[in-house]
Order: C-alpha cells, then structure tokens, then sequence
C-alpha cells in the first residue's frame, strides 16, 4: 500500500511534540471506515480456551451479516494462531481476535481481497475485589447483538462520553442491560437471572453455558431488583464471574452477599468446562 506519513514539526518552544499522526493512504482498513469488523475476547489458559467452538460461531454469524464468510475450516487455523501468540505472552493470557474486512480502495462497494485477521495478547491479571459499578442510562435505540460488532463498542464509547470509568450497568425505561464489558447476573427469589439477549444484550458465552446449565433464566430484570436482591455478579470469558458488591446510586437496606451460597452452583459448572481457572 502506498502511503506518505506526514509529521508536522514543533514550534521550538521545547515541549513535547503532541502534533497528530497523519496518514495518506490510498486503501483504507474497513473496520476502521465501515467498522466492518467483529471480535472475540477470551484467555488461553496453559493453551485451553473456554468454548473455542461457541466464540467462533458467534465471530462467524456477526461477519456473515456483512457477507464475510469464514469456511469452517479455518477456525483450526485461527485457534492455531491465537495459541501460538498467547504461549509468547504467558501461560494465562487475554486474547482479542478481530476479523475485519481488510483493505479496499474507495466506496461502500469495494470488496477486500481478504478479510483481515488481527490477535491481540495481553498477560492476564485479575484483581479478587468484587465489583463495583455505577447506574447509567443507555441512550440510544436499542437492537439485537448478535456477535461483537466494533460498530456497537463505538457506541458504547459515545454512550461513555470519554469516561475512562467503565464500570458502569446500562438501563433503559428502568430494565437492566448489561454492564460495558461483561453481562449481568441478579440473584432473587431463589434463582439466578440474567436480562433477555434480544434487547440490546450479547449474548456472552459464559452466560450461554450457566443458561444451558439451568443456573440463570433468562427473562425481564427491572433496575428496582437491585434494591431487593440477595446478590449480583458480572460474567465474561476474561473474568469468568465477579461478585458485584455496590452499585452507587442503589438504595439498599443491606449490602450484596459476596460470598452469597448461590455463587457456588456457577463456579462448580464452570470449573468442568475446558479453558476455566481455578475460581
């Protein structure tokens, strides 16, 4: 790819140069104009991932409604690779996998010759604390997530307005969503519940396995439950499950049970499945 990398000078006045990065180019990554693109997260634990086929899937059905197709047969590929760059990294090690449609010249119409593939890795640390969280409204119109799209994360972004706190659980019209990064779980009336995926919700592949396993239902979860519940905790694929403890702006006549004896049906499920550390 042609490209000229323009750098303008300081002005002599012996501070740091702060001037912006800029770029010609004459093909442009379409995840970045179209936000043409989708993504995983996930560790690789001592070279086992948690529900390698569920992620794919997931990956391959959000690229499919752009008309991006991935043969089934380089998901072997694609894991192959992320193995090899986490094993760099660690043996606990957070990966990102983001497909993309690659580089085109200009225009809706114009087609990559390939997608792109990019891995991330990043050594993995997770601190013990329980969670802390923060209510906000969600202020767009909601839709169905079917996969991580990119597109829907920029929007996450703006719903943040430049926040670098994203401990934040997102509602609207008083029904909880999920949190910026991870689902959420509210322990009541004797079981666990997670809100319906076809309001705005991803469907998260932690979630997925404790719904399978008939340890949390999906179904409505009004924010008034916060104010009530037993207890509550995030999931993902980095985390797995964190016990919320707070949640600010929640009156409560008591505090969230971290150490509730409903968490222990969760861990017990999970800690069969390939891929999961000792929680």
């Amino acid at each position: 790819m042609n490209r000229s990398l323009l750098k303008p000078h300081g002005c002599g006045t012996g501070k740091k140069d702060s001037s912006l990065k800029i770029e010609v180019v004459d093909r442009l990554e379409r995840g970045l104009a179209y936000g043409e693109a989708c993504f995983e997260t996930f560790r690789v634990i001592n070279g086992r991932v948690f529900d390698w086929p569920g992620h794919w899937h997931r990956l391959a059905r959000g690229l499919a409604e752009y008309g991006l197709l991935l043969p089934q047969a380089q998901d072997e590929e694609v894991l192959f690779a992320c193995l090899r760059e986490a094993a760099r990294a660690g043996p606990d090690v957070l990966v990102r996998l983001t497909i993309s449609g690659g580089e085109a010249p200009w225009g809706l119409a114009a087609k990559a010759e390939e997608p792109a593939v990019y891995i991330q890795c990043l050594p993995y640390t997770k601190s013990k604390a329980p969670a802390f969280l923060r209510l906000q409204s969600w202020p767009f119109p909601l839709k169905a997530k079917c996969a991580k799209f990119v597109s829907d994360y920029a929007e996450t972004l703006r719903a943040l307005r430049g926040s670098a706190d994203i401990h934040v659980l997102f509602e609207q019209d008083d029904a909880l969503i999920a949190t910026a990064t991870a689902n959420i779980l509210i322990y009541r009336d004797g079981h666990w519940s997670t809100p319906l995926a076809d309001t705005g919700v991803l469907p998260g592949r932690v979630r997925d396995c404790l719904i399978r396993n008939s340890l949390v239902i999906e179904q409505p979860c009004p924010v008034s439950w916060l104010e009530d519940c037993e207890a509550a905790a995030v999931c993902n694929s980095g985390l797995f499950i964190q016990p919320v403890a707070y949640i600010a702006d929640i009156e409560r006549l008591d505090a969230m049970d971290i150490h509730h004896m409903s968490f222990q049906p969760l861990l017990d499920v999970l800690q069969q499945q390939e891929g999961v550390p000792l929680l």
